[in-house]
């Protein structure tokens, strides 16, 4: 009986430090299709990059059925999971990412490197069929009210997603009364397990956020309509990603074969 839980023991140990914060198979698995589940189409793509990255996670995020564009209500387990982002296979020390199974669509790309505490991406926030506001002073406010309905706020208790106490807007686009945001959060504060033991490292999440304007007490706020987390590990890192916009992980077209981008710089 011993030698059995001592086995037990060993094998809980092992799975504990395979899904440790910053690992290739983060805590937030849940977040991305699982392969195998995953009916077989012909649309595959092969990301190369300059330098190696054998920690990144490299994600490709369709278009077609973003929650902006495509409701939940009423869709089974089977269809959420195909509306999941996609997580790449790496391989040559984290130059290549593959991923298969892809159905036809246009993918945005963001590569997450806890190693080096770097984020590369090239989210596009909102239906590029909608009229963007001017850029300059006319969206100026309009961002800084968006920024003060998503942070951390004075009046409230916590304020939206309100276990994590730091938080970054990174990108906004703006769109007639609705925007889409590029964020991220941070809980620097203790945090406990489902078990009730006090994690050690930093949890952190990757957003994009859609929210739309409302009158909040007679003043203009901003409520969340909609959010897809691209990101959540728990890491020993207690600062943000550096934050780069790559034009070149935006918008990618897969149809039924296999599509190919080499030599991605990464800087």
């Amino acid at each position: 009986m011993k030698v059995r839980n001592l086995l037990l023991f060993g094998c809980l140990a092992l799975v504990s430090t395979l899904f440790a914060g910053g690992s290739v198979v983060p805590v937030g698995t849940y977040l991305y299709a699982n392969q195998e589940k995953l009916p077989d189409k012909p649309g595959a793509l092969v990301l190369t990059f300059t330098t190696p990255g054998p920690r990144r996670l490299v994600i490709a995020y369709g278009r077609k059925n973003r929650k902006d564009r495509k409701g939940r209500d009423g869709t089974v387990e089977e269809e959420r999971e195909l509306y999941k982002p996609r997580l790449a296979k790496l391989s040559a020390d984290g130059k290549i990412a593959r991923f298969d199974k892809l159905p036809p669509d246009f993918y945005d790309i963001i590569v997450v490197d806890a190693a080096n505490m770097l984020i590369h991406e090239g989210i596009s926030l909102w239906d590029s069929s909608e009229e963007q506001v001017a850029e300059g002073a006319q969206v100026a406010p309009l961002q800084e009210e968006i920024r003060r309905s998503l942070g951390l706020r004075d009046d409230r208790i916590g304020g939206w997603e309100g276990f994590f106490d730091h938080k970054q807007i990174e990108r906004i686009e703006v769109a007639d009364g609705r925007a889409g945001v590029f964020m991220q959060q941070m809980r620097l504060g203790v945090a406990l397990a489902e078990s009730g033991e006090k994690l050690k490292g930093c949890i952190h999440s990757v957003d994009v956020v859609w929210v739309e304007r409302s009158l909040d007490d007679g003043k203009s706020g901003w409520q969340v309509i909609g959010r897809q987390q691209l990101y959540r590990d728990e890491i020993e890192a207690r600062s943000f990603f550096r934050h780069e916009r790559v034009m070149e992980l935006t918008g990618i077209r897969v149809g039924v074969r296999e599509k190919r981008i080499d030599n991605i710089v990464l800087k």
